[in-house]
Parts: structure tokens; sequence; C-alpha cells
């Protein structure tokens, strides 16, 4: 189960992409994903069948994805700033967007230290 600490741990864990998308494990997308979403990888993109073709995250640059992970139920792709999750077992997708008072910036941890003094 994907439960919020999940999704923190994902973020800290994946914090920057691989050096190539070769080494992205893209074979869960093929093994688990290809038939209910409509997934297509191109040289630079990843596209997502099951998208709106008007979402953002209809079409993901490879460059841009830092790690795809596989759950139970799902298949994580982490990007910088949001994780897409494609169910398994049908078309559903859900996206979880990082938002900034989920972690503190560094300016925002200096203003609090400073407040504090």
């Amino acid at each position: 189960m994907v439960t919020k600490q999940v999704i923190k741990t994902l973020y800290k864990q994946f914090k920057r992409p691989p050096k190539t998308p070769d080494e992205l494990n893209i074979a869960l997308l093929f093994d688990y994903a290809m038939d209910n979403h409509g997934i297509f990888i191109d040289e630079n993109n990843l596209y997502i069948g099951s998208v709106d073709p008007s979402s953002p995250f209809a079409t993901i640059e490879l460059k841009r994805v830092h790690e795809i992970v596989e759950f139970e139920k799902v298949i994580a792709i982490v990007l910088p700033t949001s994780i897409v999750f494609l169910n398994k077992e049908n078309s559903d997708v859900h996206i979880h967007l990082r938002l900034d008072d989920d972690e503190p910036t560094m300016w925002q941890r200096i203003k609090s230290a400073v407040k504090g003094a």
C-alpha cells in the first residue's frame, strides 16, 4: 500500500534522475502497464495513453524521470515534483503533486532559525 510516508520516501530516495534513461526500469511499464495504459516510448519521451492528452502528464520527458518503482497494485513513475501512479489491473491513474509545504526549502529553514534566535 502506498502511504504518505512511502511517497515521502520515494521523493527522498530518488532525488536525482539516473545518468541515462537506460538505467530506468522501463521493463516494468511494459510488463504491467502497457495494455491498460497505452504506454509508448520513443527516444526522448514516455507517452501514457490513459492520461488525458491535454494533461502535462500525458507525455513525460525520459530525462525528467527519476525512477520507476513497482508496488503490489501500482507502478510509480517518480518525477522531481510529482509521482504518477499507474494501476496494474485497470486504466486508473493517480498523480501525487509535491507541495512546497511538504518539506521546507533551505530559505524557509534559515528564516525559521533566525526567527527562533
